[in-house]
């Protein structure tokens, strides 16, 4: 099924909202629940997104967001294709790229906290799903352990996973560009 490009580009909103993760600095999450967890760090990027700043996005994205995870991620097969000397560069682009998405498109998020709906762990992994309070819609968070914490691996928009969307952009760039990385950072850049 073919899906808009302002559809998938909400999608894409919502991704870069809710790929965060808890960091240091978080030491009351550090044994919450899952749902717990989820519920801090989702009030902490709708507080960034009242304020719209790409500065401030990115520094809830620095301090909370598993980036390097992220961007492996999205490279598909491609990640053991990159050249070392390029890691930090790529990192730093996807940091940029997805706090710039995340300002100009924060005005679109309405929503004063989450609600947990419903959390299921097994293992080293969670499922959580929430609704956004003030807003419409529910959002399913995929974690995993990191530590005595949890980190968001995934979520679920409207039945899409979006970390497979910014994987299927990052390849395309790359497959359409015989895995050329050039194009990719080209790509990030703008």
């Amino acid at each position: 099924m073919m899906r808009s490009k302002g559809f998938m580009r909400s999608l894409m909103i919502f991704a870069l909202i809710f790929t965060v993760v808890a960091g240091p600095g978080s030491s009351r999450l550090m044994a919450a629940s899952a749902g717990s967890f989820v519920e801090a760090i989702g009030g902490k990027v709708l507080a960034a997104a009242r304020a719209g700043s790409v500065s401030q996005f990115r520094s809830v994205l620095g301090r909370h967001a598993a980036l390097s995870t992220i961007a492996n991620y999205s490279l598909g097969p491609y990640r053991k294709k990159m050249p070392s000397g390029m890691k930090q560069q790529y990192y730093r682009l996807v940091s940029k790229h997805i706090s710039q998405v995340f300002a100009r498109h924060s005005g679109k998020l309405r929503g004063t906290g989450l609600t947990v709906l419903s959390e299921r762990e097994k293992g080293r992994s969670a499922i959580v799903k929430t609704r956004i309070k003030g807003g419409s819609g529910t959002v399913t968070w995929r974690l995993i352990k990191a530590g005595s914490s949890y980190k968001v691996f995934d979520v679920n928009v409207q039945g899409v996973w979006l970390a497979g969307i910014q994987k299927t952009d990052f390849v395309s760039v790359l497959r359409k560009n015989n895995g050329d990385f050039n194009a990719l950072i080209a790509y990030l850049k703008k």
